[in-house]
């Protein structure tokens, strides 16, 4: 009879954990409990930020406009550009933008082929109708993955591991896609170059 090995916690779990404990035990001895910038080197490299452009349909025409979010970094691409993705699908970060995304989808992983990202969804993806929130949904990840990582020159989109021919009937997902500077509201444009 094999004896299954115990898992060993993950490294930031139990710093995280031990973080915590130091906090609640200065609590108890009646201290000032420690802020943020105080505990934020026990946490690691999970504490560590950088400013992503998010794409999210906004205004009248519905047409991608980028916004500029703090996202955690893990100094691993894959994981980087998963976690960005998972920004990207929570929601957009202020009035004015739309969510694309229904609640619950999210992002099995993402990783390279070369300099395609493939980006792997999960949850209702496929549901809901129209092309605008197709387009909203797809080049949203398109776009938001070119912008932020050099490397990424095209993505591909799959649901659940599988190819899929679309989304929501309107877009061919059997191929990659490249940034589409047509989709962007006019003040994006210039930064793509114009007529992509």
């Amino acid at each position: 009879m094999n004896a299954r090995r115990p898992r060993r916690p993950r490294p930031e779990v139990v710093l995280a954990a031990l973080a915590l404990t130091l906090l609640l035990a200065g609590c108890r001895r009646g201290e000032a409990p420690a802020t943020p910038a105080q505990t934020a080197p026990a946490l690691g490299p999970q504490a560590q930020q950088a400013q992503r452009s998010l794409f999210y349909p906004s205004g009248e025409d519905q047409l991608l406009s980028s916004f500029k979010v703090p996202v955690p970094v893990a100094g691993i691409e894959q994981e980087d550009m998963e976690a960005v993705v998972r920004r990207l699908i929570a929601g957009p970060p202020g009035p004015g933008q739309t969510q694309a995304f229904l609640e619950r989808s999210d992002v099995r992983s993402v990783f390279m082929m070369g300099s395609e990202a493939v980006v792997d969804l999960t949850g209702p993806v496929r549901s809901g109708a129209g092309s605008d929130t197709e387009v909203a949904r797809v080049y949203g990840v398109v776009m938001t993955l070119t912008s932020n990582f050099p490397d990424v020159r095209s993505v591909r989109i799959l649901v659940d591991g599988q190819e899929v021919e679309s989304l929501l009937g309107h877009l061919d997902l059997r191929h990659s896609l490249v940034p589409e500077a047509r989709l962007l509201q006019p003040s994006e444009r210039a930064a793509l170059g114009g007529s992509k």
